[in-house]
């Protein structure tokens, strides 16, 4: 084949490959948000049930966000199954494929099987107990250990055994695992001083935070609930959360150096002097117009919801973590892909046409590559709860949206069975005050 079929046949195959590689997983997935947020839950998951089957790469993070449509419509042991697939799957996949890794230097990220966020791996466990607390709460007390050993995992990751103070800037996590925990153990109106150390752990996270000051006092006296009453969880997801977009950056310095580490492991390549603005994901949270959720019990006001699970800071904190080294893989692919051009112009002695077609093919073949925007698209910005404890029966509850000391116009009702001694738990979802709220509740503790 002369130089000039092998050029032309090179540009020939970039441009197929055009047609069919510019799609990304933040286009793909647009619909659906937008379906979702303006409430349309079964068309939202229409949408996501055509995806999953059609692009084999996103089936975890659409399993992810099936799971968060079949909680909200009372599916919980669906959502239970598909977190498990989800998190038994990033759990191996922390096992980096060697062939999958050496594929992606020749294209991008999405070549790779996604293995999660260090994020998305802590919240499918909260999710996992938030499930199974709405279903039976048979398995609610082992997912909570499963979130603090992954919290604990992640923060270590994150920080080291450097201390962080109550002046730090550093976020050290969420506290609903604790949380969670510690309000399981309370409820066997035995293992109090299992509860007192949850919410010990708790106060350490949110030390300016009174209704975990209120837990820990009740606990020291040993008191659950007062005889004839029981309690009402209220967990809120308020916002919109996480989610990722394309974002061209520059790279830093420590990002080259970890690129050149790459690019001498993978063969006889040399890092340049300088390297233009690479695209890469980038994790983006909206802003809300919804601070908390006012609650009331009979129609009488009980109090407002408090955040247990900044979802926004920790995905922006572990995405940032990973950040020199998700840009340095794409230096090293760009570094790579220039070389491979330079290198068939050598081998094939190319004249100035056949040059010019495989400098072509190269500059597209650079251009076709796509930030890896997979993620759990349909996150909360936050995780909020209130305890109530109220006498045994059944009571209308009502979740009012609050910001700034306003109340919302979209509000939601439910009524609650409360039993004797037990917790009972209500999740409701507040996005915006644009979008119809939703509320469920569990009839067992």
């Amino acid at each position: 084949m002369t130089p000039q079929r092998i050029g032309a046949f090179l540009c020939l195959f970039v441009c197929l490959l055009a047609g069919t590689g510019c799609s990304t997983h933040a286009k793909r997935i647009s619909l659906s948000r937008s379906l979702f947020y303006e409430g349309q839950l079964d068309a939202c998951r229409d949408r996501l049930e055509k995806l999953h089957k059609s692009h084999r790469h996103d089936r975890d993070v659409t399993n992810l966000d099936l799971a968060i449509v079949d909680l909200l419509e009372g599916r919980s042991q669906e959502a239970q199954k598909r977190l498990k697939d989800v998190r038994d799957r990033f759990d191996h996949l922390e096992q980096e494929s060697i062939s999958e890794k050496t594929i992606s230097m020749w294209s991008d990220d999405t070549a790779r099987s996604y293995a999660g966020e260090d994020y998305e791996k802590i919240l499918i466990r909260v999710y996992l107990a938030l499930a199974s607390l709405m279903h039976d709460g048979v398995d609610a007390e082992s997912y909570t250990l499963q979130i603090q050993d992954k919290h604990d995992a992640v923060m270590q990751r994150l920080w080291g055994d450097q201390p962080v103070d109550d002046q730090s800037n550093k976020f050290r996590g969420l506290p609903i695992g604790f949380y969670l925990r510690g309000m399981l153990r309370e409820q066997t109106h035995i293992d109090y001083d299992d509860a007192l150390r949850s919410y010990n752990q708790v106060a350490q996270l949110l030390p300016t935070c009174d209704t975990i000051r209120w837990d820990i006092e009740r606990v020291t006296q040993g008191v659950h609930s007062q005889p004839g009453c029981g309690v009402i969880y209220v967990f809120a997801m308020v916002g919109r959360g996480p989610y990722k977009v394309e974002s061209v950056e520059q790279p830093t310095s420590d990002a080259l150096l970890i690129a050149d580490r790459i690019i001498s492991a993978v063969g006889p390549y040399k890092l340049p002097p300088t390297i233009a603005p690479i695209t890469v994901p980038r994790v983006v949270v909206p802003d809300s117009d919804i601070q908390s959720v006012r609650v009331a019990v009979d129609r009488q006001g009980v109090g407002s919801t408090v955040s247990i699970a900044d979802i926004d800071r920790l995905a922006l904190e572990t995405s940032q973590a990973a950040r020199n080294e998700l840009i340095a893989r794409a230096v090293a692919r760009r570094v790579i892909k220039k070389a491979t051009v330079a290198a068939v112009k050598h081998q094939t002695s190319a004249n100035s046409l056949a040059s010019l077609g495989f400098d072509a093919a190269g500059v597209a073949w650079e251009a076709l590559e796509n930030a890896d925007t997979r993620c759990w698209g349909l996150l909360p910005r936050n995780i909020q709860v209130l305890r109530i404890e109220v006498p045994a029966g059944t009571h209308a509850i009502k979740l009012l949206p609050e910001n700034a000391g306003l109340i919302g116009r979209q509000t939601a009702e439910a009524q609650v069975t409360v039993i004797d001694g037990r917790n009972t738990y209500v999740i409701g979802w507040f996005p915006d005050t644009y979008t119809p709220p939703r509320v469920l509740t569990s009839t067992e503790g």
